[in-house]
This record gives C-alpha cells, sequence and structure tokens, in this order.
C-alpha cells in the first residue's frame, strides 16, 4: 500500500510539474527573441566597424604611399592621435601639392589627421627645377625693370639736357641777333641738327649764315627754311608790276592801274633800300599794231604816274614802242637795271 501511494504522489507530482512547464513557456519566448536582436546587432557593428576599419587602413597605407613618393614631400613620423586620427610630421616643398589635397584623394579628411610639416627646398626635384625657373625669371624680370629705369632715368636726363641746351642756344641767338630773330627760329631735331626757318633780306641773312655756326654750342646749322626775303619781295613785286595792262579802264573810263603800281613800286623801292640794292629805272612798254593810236592814253598814264608825290619822272627811259602785226594792243610798266638805249 505505502508504494502505491508513493508511485501515486509521484504521478500527481510529475502531472504539477508538466502542468507548470505549459503554463510558463509563452512568457520565455520574447526575452529569447530580444536576445537574439541584440546578438544580431552587436555582431553587425562589430563587422562593420571590421570593415571600416579595414578599408581606413588601405586608405591610409594608400595615402602614405602617396606622400612618401611625392618628391616635394618628405614624411617623418607617423603617430597615432586619436582612435581615428593620426598625427603627421615632416617637410614640405612649397611648390609641392599639399599635404591635405593627397589625404583628399584617398577620401581622409582633415578631422582625421594632425598635419604638422616644416617648409623646406627639395633638391634634384621638379620643384627645385621650377624654383630654378622661376628665380631666373625673377632675376630677369628684375634686371629688365633695372635696365628699363635707367633707360627712362638717361632719356629723363637727355631730354633735360636737350631742353637746357635747347634754351641756352636760342638765349644766345636772341642776344647775338636781336633784329633777325624777330623774323627766325631755330628748333632741333632728333638727329642734333638745328634748322633755322624764317625769312631775312639779302644783307641780314648774308650776315647770318656767316655768323651763326660760331654761336652753336653742339650740332650742325640748316639754313634751307631760311627765306632770302629780297629775292622772293623783288621777284613777287616785279611780277605785280610788270603784269598788268595799264590800258584797262574801269567803268568811269578811267585808267584802273596806275595808283596801284605807284604803291608796287614804292614797296619794291623800300625792298631794294633794306637790300642795299640800286632802285631799277621804269620804262612803259607799248605793244600795239597801231602805236600812234595809243600815243594819247601812253602819254596820259605816264602823266598819272608821275604825278606829284608819286613817281619820279627821272627814273622813267623812253617809252619801249614795239609794232606788232595784229592784237589787241598793251602797255606796261617794266623795271630796268640799266639804262636801255633810246
Amino acid at each position: 500500500m505505502a508504494k502505491a501511494r508513493k508511485k501515486q504522489h509521484q504521478k500527481k507530482a510529475i502531472q504539477i510539474a508538466h502542468s507548470t512547464d505549459l503554463v510558463t513557456e509563452p512568457a520565455s519566448e520574447p526575452k529569447s527573441t530580444l536576445y537574439v536582436l541584440g546578438s544580431a546587432t552587436m555582431a553587425a557593428a562589430i563587422l562593420g566597424l571590421t570593415i571600416f576599419l579595414l578599408v581606413r587602413g588601405f586608405q591610409w597605407q594608400a595615402a602614405l604611399e602617396a606622400l612618401h613618393a611625392e618628391p616635394g614631400i618628405e614624411l617623418l613620423s607617423v603617430e597615432r592621435a586619436g582612435f581615428f586620427k593620426k598625427r603627421l610630421r615632416g617637410l614640405r616643398d612649397p611648390l609641392a601639392p599639399s599635404v591635405e589635397s593627397i589625404l583628399i584623394q584617398h577620401n581622409i579628411g582633415p578631422w582625421s589627421a594632425e598635419i604638422l610639416f616644416s617648409e623646406y627646398h627639395s633638391l634634384d626635384t621638379p620643384y627645385a627645377r621650377q624654383r630654378e625657373e622661376q628665380e631666373k625669371a625673377r632675376y630677369q624680370g628684375l634686371r629688365d625693370s633695372l635696365l628699363t629705369a635707367v633707360g627712362q632715368f638717361t632719356d629723363t636726363i637727355a631730354k633735360q639736357r636737350e631742353d637746357e641746351l635747347v634754351k641756352i642756344t636760342r638765349m644766345l641767338f636772341a642776344v647775338s641777333f636781336p633784329e633777325a630773330m624777330k623774323t627766325v627760329s631755330l628748333d632741333r631735331d632728333d638727329n642734333g641738327v638745328w634748322h633755322v626757318t624764317g625769312e631775312l633780306y639779302a644783307p641780314e641773312r648774308q650776315a647770318f649764315i656767316k655768323e651763326a655756326p660760331s654761336r652753336i654750342v653742339e650740332g650742325e646749322l640748316n639754313f634751307d627754311g631760311l627765306i632770302d626775303l629780297t629775292a622772293s619781295r623783288t621777284a613777287l613785286l616785279r611780277k605785280q608790276i610788270e603784269e598788268p595792262d595799264l590800258l584797262a579802264l574801269d567803268l568811269d573810263e578811267k585808267p584802273v592801274h596806275p595808283e596801284r603800281l605807284v604803291r608796287l613800286v614804292q614797296d619794291y623801292d623800300a625792298v631794294c633800300e633794306r637790300s642795299g640794292l640800286t632802285k631799277p629805272h621804269l620804262q612803259l612798254s607799248l605793244r600795239s599794231a597801231d602805236p600812234l593810236k595809243e600815243q594819247p592814253q601812253l602819254a596820259a598814264i605816264r602823266a598819272a604816274l608821275t604825278a606829284p608825290n608819286r613817281l619820279p619822272a627821272q627814273r622813267f627811259l623812253t617809252d619801249e614802242i614795239l609794232t606788232l602785226p595784229s592784237g589787241p594792243p598793251k602797255l606796261s610798266l617794266k623795271l630796268r637795271s640799266e639804262v636801255s638805249a633810246p
């Protein structure tokens, strides 16, 4: 009996245990899911961090190789400055690319590296040759600037000297030839030749040409522009005196030219006096097919020319009478240097 009761109690205990397991199993399932999710997340994070560190290691390795390969950069040391940061020390040529640019090319930003590089000038590198070319260009530029400055200074000094020379020479000529310089100008060209321009009567012109070279401080004189006023004025006045036809009448049937010719002859005489020339004789020249017909008018013209305060009669030579086969008559006044035969 006792054994039978003991078995029954054991069966009941087993049943109670089974029932307890059936009740508690649903409550333990959520704990198991969170554990799995947490474990998976942690494993993914660890895997991601591992991959990141591996990729970052490759990036740093490539970046450091690029820095070592760059001829203008000397990488001296690489130190860890944090979990994700490195400290780089070295030397960099100013013409070489920056360390930051090389790191950025390998996806390493400035926050991931502390860069402590000093400046130096590399030797036997492309940058050294480039620097040499720059120095040569700078030296050439300085040399050209210096030469330009010296040239400008020399030009300025030469220009000042030229201006002073022109002033001094003109003052010297003004003192030496006070009358002549009223109608004469003196200019110096780039070749150092002094060009004399203006007009002078023959005696003054000859004296000026003779004495002027002794007044020149430096250079040569050119007198091509100095007009002989005696020759030019006498030629012009002679033409104006001898060309008009004295038989021409105005609307009032009076001679047109006598008064004008008197003034022209007086101007011609003034040129002769100024030039030291003898005043020419005057002669009425008649060309006509019938000279006798023109005699009254010839006499009237002579009287008009020799009236008081006009031209003296003693300057007139015997009239020149030329008979023409045909054509209109013409009476003109001629200037004669020598007395012609009557």
